[in-house]
């Protein structure tokens, strides 16, 4: 008899010990499935896949290469998706320096997305002659500067030569973000030419 009640009660225990099984895996009343569940509320959500940056059509002027103050090569290209203007001077151009002047005090009116390039024609040999480098260097150092400043290549000389009426200086160059040429200007600039073609430069 003694043994009959142990094995009613190991038997209840047992039966007990299932329900509080089932009763903490999941309700058993219609609620979702596990896969169905929603994540703690502390939980990090899922990364989300960014969409794919849309490419940027390249043009003449992204093919050209100048030359870095360092004497390196720099492709136009990495400027791809963004209007330029480039300024073609030398530091003994007097008319260049007044070029440089009216961009230069036009910048806080042009738009972010614009960037503004300098292409000295200082020396010769493609950008390679250091000494032409160092010129433009202690130029920089005591009058204002764009924030980019490179030495023309020969194949950037050839570009604009194929371009301009003469082969005097200073020139601008206004540039779309595809790298077509929308005009080049010989001559110091008007400040209300160079502000209109910056606003307008897609």
């Amino acid at each position: 008899m003694f043994a009959v009640r142990r094995a009613l009660r190991v038997r209840h225990a047992g039966a007990v010990a299932l329900a509080l099984v089932v009763s903490a895996c999941g309700p058993s009343d219609g609620a979702s499935s596990p896969a169905e569940a929603k994540a703690p509320s502390g939980a990090a959500a899922p990364p989300e896949v960014a969409a794919p940056a849309e490419a940027v059509a390249l043009g003449p002027v992204h093919e050209l290469t100048v030359t870095d103050l360092d004497g390196g090569a720099v492709s136009l290209a990495r400027f791809a998706g963004r209007p330029m203007i480039i300024e073609i001077w030398a530091t003994w151009c007097g008319p260049c320096r007044r070029n440089r002047q009216v961009i230069h005090e036009l910048k806080g009116e042009f738009p972010e997305h614009l960037v503004v390039i300098g292409v000295s024609y200082d020396g010769a040999g493609g950008g390679q002659d250091a000494g032409a480098r160092s010129l433009v260097r202690r130029f920089l150092e005591k009058n204002p500067g764009n924030e980019h400043e490179f030495m023309a290549s020969d194949g950037f000389r050839q570009f604009v030569n194929t371009r301009a009426t003469s082969n005097s200086i200073p020139k601008t160059m206004y540039v779309t973000g595809k790298g077509q040429v929308v005009d080049l200007s010989e001559g110091v600039q008007g400040a209300k030419w160079v502000r209109a073609m910056a606003k307008n430069l897609k």
